[in-house]
């Protein structure tokens, strides 16, 4: 146990007053009270040094509780588990996309509730190009959860010109927080098309993430 300086700074100038009291005023008194002046002056400095280690160890204490804290938190987010489920969420307004020149925004609810503890959707970009007389497919599309800030939003980019007849495909995650909208907003921001009816795009929802 850790004795209070203050209590033991008393009891000591308490012990120097009656070595003093019993000396008198003698010549050597004088002298004795001089060696006591000096002693009382080191047991301050000593008191000091005490009080600033203990105040140290409080606040070493203080500073280890924090780093504790965080240790603790971080580790467990380090053992969350993620999981990936696959689904297929088809919405008919985004089967067949052919715009040209034009925006277009559209907003879709999903048809059932997602986990409480789903953080993103997996987004499916399809886009089928015939290349019928050196034809274009140019698709830019903004898409996140109805509500979310600039941080939720994921910006699909497609460009495609004079291919050989083919088929591109790939998957975006979507962040996604359970506690606002259920809605999803795809925003076409520009576009591109010629060709009829052979070059198109389809967007889905084909997963989600949870953790």
């Amino acid at each position: 146990a850790v004795v209070s300086t203050q209590s033991t700074g008393i009891a000591l100038r308490f012990l120097l007053a009656l070595i003093v009291m019993a000396a008198g005023k003698t010549s050597d008194s004088w002298d004795l009270e001089l060696k006591l002046a000096k002693l009382e002056s080191t047991i301050d400095h000593l008191q000091k040094q005490v009080s600033d280690l203990q105040l140290g160890q409080v606040k070493q204490g203080a500073e280890l509780k924090v780093a504790t804290n965080m240790a603790s938190s971080a580790l467990d987010q380090s053992n969350s588990t993620w999981s990936l489920t696959r689904t297929q969420i088809l919405f008919p307004s985004l089967e067949k996309i052919a715009l040209h020149q034009t925006t277009e925004t559209y907003t879709e609810t999903l048809p059932t509730p997602l986990p409480v503890n789903t953080r993103a959707l997996i987004v499916s970009v399809f886009c089928y190009f015939w290349n019928g007389a050196n034809s274009h497919a140019y698709l830019n599309v903004d898409v996140q959860q109805e509500g979310s800030d600039e941080g939720g939003l994921a910006r699909l980019e497609n460009t495609h010109f004079n291919v050989y007849a083919n088929t591109f495909y790939y998957e975006v995650m979507i962040p996604w927080d359970t506690a606002l909208s259920d809605k999803i907003v795809f925003a076409v921001k520009s576009s591109y098309q010629t060709g009829g009816d052979k070059n198109w795009y389809r967007l889905r929802v084909v997963g989600y993430v949870t953790a």
